[in-house]
């Protein structure tokens, strides 16, 4: 009996000691971002924006990571109005991953840090009266640009599927995405719940 408990205690810590050692160290990810914006206004309406991101992900041990995430997607038109927005997210924090013996290895994740929102309209600018260097009645348009700064923070998941050792496929991510940022008009701080979607490729470095 007590060979058998022997043989099945080697057998649990051989299995535990290869799933360690099949932990990344490190991986990068690289990939598309959608995220849908949900302003805190009575004049701007809900609106998407497409862009792309990067995480590069540290692993202390077969469950804990450090990740830190950088991106940044933009709408070309907010609701009805021809507003051209960026968003550039900058945030880090812990990732809890189910490192197993399969392909699929889910993952949850919180991350703190900053947003930054970049906004342009285009405007008329002056009307030329007649003897100027252009045709009388020309109209001279321009770009009024504005930026702020602000508090951001996600909260999700996703799942990422091995291919072999080096590459990882990550056909979910999903993220509840609080963007907290001073109002263009008044400057007081205002939150939007927002959502993002992410899809790509993790690049899997050493093991642990």
């Amino acid at each position: 009996m007590r060979k058998i408990i022997a043989i099945v205690g080697a057998g649990l810590t051989f299995t535990l000691l290869a799933a360690a050692e099949d932990v990344p160290q490190m991986a990068a990810f690289l990939g598309y971002n959608y995220a849908r914006f949900n302003p805190n206004s009575r004049f701007l309406t809900p609106f998407n924006a497409n862009g792309g991101g990067g995480q590069l992900v540290y692993n202390f041990n077969q469950w804990i990571g450090g990740v830190v995430d950088i991106g940044a997607v933009t709408a070309g038109s907010v609701g009805r109005f021809n507003i051209d927005n960026t968003v550039v997210n900058f945030v880090a924090g812990p990732r809890v991953t189910y490192h197993n013996d399969s392909r699929f290895q889910p993952f949850a994740q919180v991350l703190f840090g900053g947003a930054h929102s970049m906004a342009s309209v285009p405007v008329a600018a002056a009307i030329l009266p007649p003897g100027s260097i252009l045709p009388p009645g020309t109209v001279i348009t321009t770009r009024v640009h504005a930026s702020n700064t602000g508090f951001a923070m996600f909260v999700g998941g996703g799942l990422d599927i091995r291919v072999n050792e080096h590459i990882a496929i990550r056909p979910i991510g999903a993220d509840y995405y609080l963007a907290r940022m001073p109002r263009f008009v008044t400057g007081d701080d205002t939150n939007s719940n927002n959502f993002r979607y992410s899809a790509g490729v993790s690049f899997l470095f050493g093991a642990q």
